[in-house]
């Protein structure tokens, strides 16, 4: 089966810029869950590669992935469609792509193509099919039947296909367990094409710029700490609901902690890896196991790890003690505050705080040094006076804080799954779900998007 080449695509979101009409990039982080799909490929004797689509365009203006398919004699091609602004450029990528090699088999998973899987297949027909949820055991099923020309996917579990005609989805279903993520490898520098210039990617990637991503002073990697969460905020759709909904998941899991360090470590021996990313806290009111992590990266980098740390609820001051032992003096720790209102922030937020217990943790964090980013939320159903309010907030705690780093205003859109989303009335959200017909149109900048060689060297 080693003869047998699987490619996992991640395609960024093309945009025009709108200062200079200038092709560029959003959504440019892959989906993490691309590292293991990869290596369960290769633990079963298949050739696996990661391609970032946005990298290889921006390192060759020329590059073509339906060429590289066909010159690689590529069989099998997984492309990850995770948040809703990829889709058209994840679906035009398939439908090019399979116009140059109709007999490549592709499949589809992520967060967004589990949601849509059985409306995707309906109106897309060069889809093979769609993975819904984790797909680290299907996966290796999946290629293992397009490998061996079987059509009967009867047996795949979390599989929307096509079956005498009709779009099907198969009961058989997979969560990944404690014990299989303890099994799973979330990283490998080899399963990635270019990795060394994606670890320096940005979150907006301008493709006019030469030499753009060898500028940026550090390069950057997020970790994987678990999967699942507690919380149903509103507007979120990767929270206990979504999740049961899109992957069948409800519990939480972490990681082994040493396999956490493991990681950690040959990041930053073997790829250079400067600052870590995190951004998992399912259990604010719990966090013994984040406690846990904390200390041993303690014990292992005595403090000189950098790190980007994002928290779901307010740190404690246990949680604080961890945090400024584990990690260097300049790491950020990013807290979503969300509203100035703490009616609204009760409302749609899971997690709940005051504005009082805020800022006596703002003035411990002064205490331990601890540098913060502020992430304040404009909804479309609030009314701009409480926009006003939040801003001006955001403000007085930055001048009143000297150790707030930035503080940010994000505008919230309807993300499938979320609550708000699926039960707009409960909510109180004048809001019509969106089928995937209307996100595919919604993000729609560059025609032919990257398979389009001319509007990148005329860029």
């Amino acid at each position: 089966m080693s003869k047998f080449k699987c490619i996992l695509v991640h395609t960024p979101q093309l945009v025009k810029n709108i200062q200079d009409g200038h092709i560029a990039s959003n959504v440019n982080y892959c989906a993490m869950g691309l590292y293991s799909l990869a290596n369960e490929l290769e633990k079963e004797g298949f050739n696996a590669e990661i391609i970032h689509l946005g990298i290889e365009k921006y390192l060759d203006k020329k590059f073509k992935l339906s060429k590289y398919v066909r010159d690689n004699d590529i069989k099998f091609v997984a492309f990850s469609l995770h948040w809703h602004p990829q889709s058209f450029d994840v679906i035009e990528s398939i439908r090019i792509l399979k116009e140059q090699n109709p007999n490549v088999f592709v499949m589809i998973g992520g967060f967004t193509a589990s949601y849509f899987g059985r409306e995707i297949l309906d109106l897309f027909p060069f889809v093979d099919t769609v993975l819904k949820g984790e797909g680290e055991a299907p996966i290796k099923m999946l290629a293992k039947k397009v490998c061996l020309k079987e059509v009967d996917f009867s047996d795949i579990p979390n599989l929307f296909w096509r079956k005498n005609g009709s779009v099907v989805l198969n009961d058989k279903k997979f969560v990944a367990s404690n014990e299989d993520l303890d099994s799973f490898e979330f990283f490998d520098i080899k399963k990635m094409r270019n990795y060394q210039s994606y670890a320096k990617v940005p979150f907006f990637l301008d493709y006019a710029f030469e030499n753009a991503l060898e500028r940026l002073p550090m390069s950057s990697q997020g970790v994987c700490i678990g999967r699942g969460c507690e919380g149903n905020c509103t507007w979120c759709g990767g929270g206990a609901d979504a999740m049961k909904c899109v992957t069948g998941r409800d519990f939480v899991s972490y990681r082994n902690v040493e396999n956490i360090l493991d990681e950690i470590k040959m990041l930053k021996k073997d790829c250079g890896i400067e600052v870590f990313r995190f951004a998992f806290d399912p259990q604010p009111k719990k966090r013994e196991f984040l406690i846990r992590l904390l200390n041993r990266i303690a014990e292992e980098f005595s403090g000189t790890l950098k790190t980007s740390f994002t928290l779901n609820g307010l740190p404690d001051k246990v949680f604080l003690d961890a945090y400024s032992k584990a990690f260097s003096p300049d790491s950020i720790l990013a807290i979503s505050p969300e509203f100035a209102s703490e009616d609204l922030r009760k409302f749609h937020k899971s997690f709940f705080y005051t504005n009082k217990e805020l800022e006596n943790i703002l003035v411990y964090m002064e205490e331990l040094k601890i540098k913060s980013e502020l992430y304040f939320a404009i909804l479309p159903c609030v009314d701009e006076v409480e926009n006003v309010k939040s801003e001006t907030y955001a403000k007085k705690l930055k001048e009143k804080y000297k150790y707030i780093d930035k503080y940010y205003i994000i505008p919230i859109i309807y993300e499938p799954a979320a609550p708000w989303t699926m039960n707009p009335e409960k909510y109180g959200v004048d809001f019509v779900p969106k089928k995937f017909i209307d996100y595919y149109n919604s993000s729609k900048n560059v025609e032919n998007s990257f398979e389009n060689i001319d509007a990148f060297l005329s860029n």
